[in-house]
């Protein structure tokens, strides 16, 4: 898998990571944001529980607290369900509740009730279980589903039975007969004091928020979907440019350095050839004249008919030897001579050219300005093109490291009667005056721990068609190479 991503165009590879940032991104934003809905729908079917409780619960307490003792004054005894029982009023209004609001639904459930509408399912029965298995639980919410849909469930413990409560459901023959001919003498009796037995329970639907939280998600997931398609678009068009220049400056460097290790394997060729011509002409000046004269010598004095047996033995071994020294010079004049480049009519404009667009990234790092005036025709000399090529570009190179930042340098060319003049200018620290004639002198060099073989080089290349080096520096102004080469040539058609 990674060797494939690396394989991958850079282009390719971008578009691919958005992707997967997408792929990434919209569930875990989707649920983020289900999670944020769902809970807002929560909290408010919370707030309106605990209202819609408080409500049923305050009016339970008002009908045993207020309006029962009142009627049983009245009533001399009786006992009216629809005033005193405090579980069917609040039943009543409760279904009042609902008729008004659908789904919304109060229940008084109890694990024995004397009403047959008011007992407990399983889920009621465990929740009023906990209540009493702690009694210092007194509430639990949260959401339930049953067959007609999703609610949110309040529920709270009820009260322990107190005296009061006795008078009803502690055994028939003590109870109104009203509730004993009405519900029977079997089902909410023989209660004892503190059991604890029943639960409020409060049912709010939610299955409307949770719907409109699902399709808000839905919603908020297209919309997601949208903007990362124009986005992805957009990037995909606006970054396509960008990714060919990319690729096209590649494809420039890689030309540029190719162009640049072929110079400078032409340098290193060139340096080898010039100290092999430096070697020949040394062994020729150096060796050819004293084995010459030594042989020449010999061979005279072993005319001498005087001269001893033995002598004689040792001055033909000297012209041997002499003989040896000047079949190398002939050697090392042969490798010379098959080391001698090709001239060709071609245009200086063309190779100044190249060589700018091989110094133009170190000149762009310096931030230097190269200004380039040459002329629209051809300006063809005879030349070998790689000797000047190595030659004009170590002018420039020098001029680029000479140049401090922000400098400019200014390379133009002009067509004369008799001659074709490059000229290439900086505004570099200039050079001494002092200095001026040894800068083409071999291992000359005006920086520091460095070795020059460089103009020396560029001097013997310009010679060697024909032309000359003429130089104008100022100290703190800058130099000016004027690169002079002779057109008394003419192209063969």
């Amino acid at each position: 898998m990674k060797r494939f991503f690396k394989d991958l165009h850079p282009k390719k590879r971008f578009l691919l990571i958005l992707i997967v940032i997408y792929i990434i991104s919209l569930p875990i934003i989707s649920i983020v944001t289900y999670g944020i809905l769902k809970n807002n729908a929560v909290s408010e079917a919370y707030s309106k529980g605990q209202l819609y409780l408080l409500t049923m619960v305050s009016l339970r307490s008002y009908v045993i607290e207020e309006l029962r003792p009142l009627l049983f004054n009245e009533l001399q005894g009786r006992f009216i369900k629809e005033g005193m029982s405090g579980a069917f009023v609040a039943r009543s209004v409760a279904m009042k509740v609902h008729q008004k609001q659908h789904g919304y639904r109060f229940k008084l459930a109890s694990l024995d009730p004397r009403n047959p509408m008011n007992i407990a399912d399983e889920f009621e029965k465990g929740i009023i279980n906990k209540f009493k298995a702690d009694t210092k639980i007194l509430q639990w919410q949260g959401l339930v589903t049953k067959k007609d849909g999703k609610y949110y469930v309040i529920a709270r413990a009820g009260e322990p039975f107190a005296a009061g409560c006795l008078y009803c459901h502690s055994t028939p023959d003590r109870a109104p007969q009203e509730i004993v001919k009405e519900y029977g003498a079997i089902a909410g009796f023989n209660r004892n004091l503190g059991d604890l037995l029943d639960a409020k329970f409060v049912y709010i639907p939610v299955d409307v928020p949770l719907a409109a939280a699902n399709k808000g998600v839905m919603i908020f997931a297209g919309l997601y979907t949208v903007f990362f398609g124009i986005v992805f678009l957009i990037i995909n068009v606006r970054f396509t440019g960008l990714y060919n220049r990319i690729e096209s400056d590649k494809k420039r460097i890689e030309t540029l350095n190719t162009d640049l290790t072929e110079l400078n394997h032409e340098l290193e060729a060139l340096i080898a050839e010039r100290t092999m011509s430096l070697m020949a002409l040394t062994v020729a000046d150096r060796v050819r004249n004293p084995a010459t004269v030594i042989g020449w010598t010999c061979k005279r004095m072993l005319k001498d008919e005087e001269v001893p047996v033995k002598l004689s033995e040792s001055l033909k071994d000297l012209i041997n030897e002499s003989e040896k020294l000047e079949s190398i010079v002939r050697d090392f004049e042969a490798l010379l001579k098959s080391k001698q480049s090709m001239f060709k009519y071609e245009d200086i404009n063309e190779i100044v050219k190249e060589v700018i667009s091989i110094v133009k990234k170190e000149a762009d790092e310096k931030k230097i300005n190269i200004s380039l005036n040459l002329p629209q025709h051809e300006l063809k000399i005879n030349m070998q093109k790689n000797l000047l090529k190595a030659a004009i570009f170590n002018v420039i190179r020098n001029a680029i490291e000479a140049t401090p930042k922000g400098g400019r340098i200014t390379i133009s060319a002009m067509e004369e009667p008799k001659h074709i003049v490059l000229s290439i200018s900086d505004t570099g620290t200039g050079i001494p005056r002092d200095d001026i004639e040894k800068i083409f002198d071999p291992f000359f060099s005006t920086k520091l721990y460095r070795f020059g073989m460089g103009l020396s080089l560029v001097k013997q290349i310009v010679s060697e068609h024909l032309g000359e080096i003429k130089v104008q520096s100022e100290v703190g102004k800058g130099t000016t190479f004027n690169l002079i080469f002779p057109i008394k040539w003419i192209e063969k058609k």
